[in-house]
């Protein structure tokens, strides 16, 4: 059946869900959070850089977060596939451990001299649950405060047992803890981030019957230094562990945590996909005193300790800091939010613009958001490019392929602007309107 719906976008789609269920396990690869009705490839056949190729052999250049953000060396890089290779041929998983986690853990402590002890996952959810693990085991206590989009485990989702609409500020809106036992009711403590008035009313009050404080260090901006200096405090006066989730944040301004750049050491520090340019491991560093807990509950999987996540993520760091690819990576963001600003200036747009350079969003200013942004989806496919109201800045961005996305945003916005003005926007859509954020995954 695969083969008869292989040129069919639609037919493909339709069939893919009626096997899978949802069609992708990454609620973001979906097509509905793209361009609904048939017309987005979803599906892909090789990448290289940031050009990906459909079922039909179409070319697309990627101009959204390109892998979710995890390929900053841009899709198939030559030096990661080569140490991929060699440890294929080596084999990727014995009876014995692989000996590059003893030298990506030296790396990582390196890096962050403040952690003491490093343990290894493949995905980035399942270490964030380790983390709030081992921080319950070594305070004996429940209940976490936290601040930011965590994953989809039971301990995170618990939020909303109380209330439906509590993950809304926490790029989760619209979920219903299915599934999730009731008796994590009331575990979970959300506050806003950078907010003054949370941390009186919320954070302070409640840390000293919390095990953990999580937050991100950055997302849409950097936690102001104020912000986390005050969390801090807040976590050693209470005996809390503080955990940052740097799982998208990290290896972009620099080749390290974005907490070291924000002068702030937490107890525990998660990493993720990027760490292999998108080969999967995880990482934990953190204190020798919350760290060793591992050992005190059951926390074991086999493909923990394979060996191709670790090797590539030694040639991913060693690449990173040669090419100094956080400046990069900055610079490129300053050059795509130029891009934005000016298109947006000249249709007469008012536009927002969010984010850390390497990691930016866009939004046009007006109630018909939407609608604008689908439109947007749609034309720039029309011109062989995949893109989203958000672009993170990549390697592979050259300045080639940045021109012709400077011209296609120009020409976009210019007919967005038209088609407001005349009221004729909504007709000019070939399908839906697509699905905002997370909401009605149902």
């Amino acid at each position: 059946m695969f083969k008869k719906f292989k040129n069919n976008k639609k037919q493909l789609q339709d069939y893919a869900r009626s096997i899978i269920p949802g069609l992708s396990g990454l609620h973001g690869k979906k097509p509905e959070m793209y361009l609904p009705g048939g017309n987005w490839p979803t599906y892909y056949s090789r990448a290289k850089g940031v050009n990906v190729w459909d079922l039909e052999g179409k070319k697309y250049l990627d101009f959204t977060m390109v892998g979710v953000g995890c390929c900053v060396l841009g899709y198939s890089d030559n030096d990661i596939n080569e140490v991929a290779k060699k440890i294929i041929g080596y084999g990727s998983l014995t009876t014995l451990n692989p000996p590059e986690e003893i030298e990506l853990a030296e790396t990582l402590l390196e890096i962050h001299p403040w952690a003491e002890q490093v343990k290894f996952a493949r995905t980035g959810g399942e270490m964030m649950a380790v983390a709030v693990r081992l921080a319950r085991a070594a305070t004996g206590r429940d209940k976490i405060l936290f601040c930011g989009y965590h994953g989809w485990h039971d301990w995170y989702l618990s939020t909303n047992l109380t209330s439906n609409d509590k993950l809304n500020d926490h790029l989760l809106p619209g979920l219903k803890p299915l599934g999730v036992p009731k008796a994590l009711r009331d575990t979970m403590i959300p506050f806003k981030f950078n907010n003054d008035e949370d941390i009186k009313n919320i954070v302070k009050p409640n840390a000293k019957n919390c095990a953990a404080i999580i937050l991100e260090p950055a997302r849409n901006t950097l936690a102001s230094s104020k912000f986390l200096k005050e969390i801090r405090k807040i976590a050693t006066e209470n005996n809390c562990v503080l955990i940052f989730d740097e799982i998208t944040s990290a290896w972009r301004n620099d080749t390290s945590g974005i907490h070291k750049e924000l002068g702030v050491n937490p107890d525990m520090a998660t990493f993720g996909k990027t760490m292999a340019n998108g080969i999967p491991i995880s990482a934990l560093i953190g204190k020798k005193s919350v760290m060793e807990f591992s050992t005190k509950t059951f926390i074991s999987s086999v493909n923990w300790t394979e060996r191709l996540g670790p090797a590539c993520a030694l040639a991913f760091i060693e690449k990173h800091k040669k090419l100094k690819l956080g400046e990069i990576l900055k610079e490129k963001g300053v050059r795509i939010r130029q891009i934005w600003q000016k298109a947006a200036q000249n249709a007469n747009l008012k536009i927002n613009i969010q984010g850390i350079l390497p990691l930016s969003t866009f939004e046009i200013k007006n109630n018909q958001w939407p609608l604008i942004i689908t439109f947007f989806i749609q034309e720039m496919l029309k011109r062989g490019i995949l893109a989203s109201d958000r672009c993170y800045s990549n390697l592979c961005h050259e300045e080639n392929y940045l021109k012709i996305y400077e011209d296609a945003c120009h020409e976009i916005f210019y007919q967005i602007s038209k088609y407001l003005r005349e009221e004729v926007l909504e007709e000019k859509l070939e399908g839906p309107i697509k699905q905002m954020g997370f909401s009605r995954l149902t």
